[in-house]
């Protein structure tokens, strides 16, 4: 089987995750994969070229991968997400046109954003992937061939928090995202201000920038900002002693998969989040991780942990095993092996 990959770019969470993660437990499967990326990255631009030349420059390039594709054997073409972030879909239909069989993976509404261009993608591919079942719910109405794959890490990459070291003075309750959701931890700073009151604590924040943080209305909160890199991604994201995920109850989060959530889990951090889609099916409230819908939820359920070492190590391994049990991308790679080989019978 040859699989021809269209991602966004090496760094865009939705490439990390759901394509290139799977890429090595495929070809140990001994199917072909070649993947070409958006560039520059979908999201992206180049300074001094701007805004249109960049947008152009994509162009170029997937009309590339286009010729490229029409010269190869493809079994498989494999679109992540769509191919440009804009409601024209005429780069996508010159794939979709193309002999080989064509698949869609969405990790988060896009639907929401450009209707008419879901609907008529949706509707030509051979198989629509989804990463939870609100996505899936979605997906069915414009076809019959939708599967689920959870958005998955690899386990392995994710080194179990060592909690055989004693537990520092000042735990550190953490975060990581983009710079766009940064907003988001709004909802948990009544919390940290009174946390802030009582206990001491660190607040590490991980994000392309540290200038979208000064708009959050801390006081009294340690604060330390980390740049994200892929190079010190593991390490930076183990020196969490708690990690957080807070999500306005909108209709765009109520299908994202819960990839923060399952980085933290995946290091043996406990976790508390907002019980808005998929985040309320991974946790398993006081076992695995800790839900909160209000400020006095954040509280207490921040409080319990930075409290006591013991629970967060109790409440980290049970979420380690989550991870390994239900979001390990090898364990899962089955799964996506099968989707593919069933689209091609």
């Amino acid at each position: 089987m040859r699989v021809l990959f269209l991602i966004s770019g090496k760094n865009v969470p939705s490439s990390r995750f759901r394509v290139l993660n799977y890429l090595p437990f495929l070809q140990q499967a001994g199917i072909s994969c070649t993947v070409l990326a958006s560039y520059p990255e979908k999201y992206e631009h180049i300074p001094w070229l701007g805004y249109r030349l960049s947008y152009l420059l994509k162009r170029i390039t997937r009309y590339l991968h286009y010729l490229y594709a029409c010269l190869s054997p493809f079994d498989l073409i494999f679109i992540e997400r769509e191919i440009f972030d804009i409601p024209a879909y005429d780069m996508e239909l010159r794939f979709l046109n193309r002999p080989a069989k064509c698949v869609l993976d969405i990790d988060d509404a896009i639907f929401l954003r450009y209707p008419e261009k879901f609907q008529v993608l949706a509707e030509k591919v051979d198989l629509l992937i989804a990463g939870n079942q609100n996505l899936c719910a979605v997906a069915r109405k414009y076809n019959d061939r939708v599967h689920l794959l959870p958005t998955s890490v690899i386990t392995g990459k994710y080194p179990l928090k060592d909690f055989s070291q004693p537990s520092t003075s000042k735990p550190v309750i953490g975060w990581t995202g983009l710079d766009t959701n940064i907003p988001n931890l709004q909802l948990v700073v009544p919390a940290l201000n009174r946390l802030a009151e009582q206990y001491e604590f660190t607040l590490c924040i991980i994000s392309a920038t540290p200038e979208p943080i000064a708009e959050l209305e801390l006081e009294g909160v340690e604060v330390r900002h980390l740049v994200w890199s892929p190079e010190t991604e593991y390490q930076d994201l183990s020196a969490f002693d708690i990690g957080i995920m807070p999500l306005e109850d909108d209709e765009w989060s109520r299908y994202k998969c819960g990839l923060k959530l399952l980085q933290y889990m995946a290091l043996g951090i406990p976790a508390v989040a907002s019980p808005v889609g998929v985040n309320a099916e991974i946790i398993d409230e006081g076992v695995n991780g800790y839900c909160a819908d209000s400020t006095d939820a954040w509280y207490e359920s921040l409080e319990q942990l930075l409290t006591s070492p013991e629970l967060r190590k109790q409440i980290g391994l049970r979420g380690r095993k989550t991870v390994e049990e239900q979001f390990d991308a090898e364990r899962n790679s089955q799964r996506l092996i099968q989707f593919l080989e069933e689209t091609l019978d």
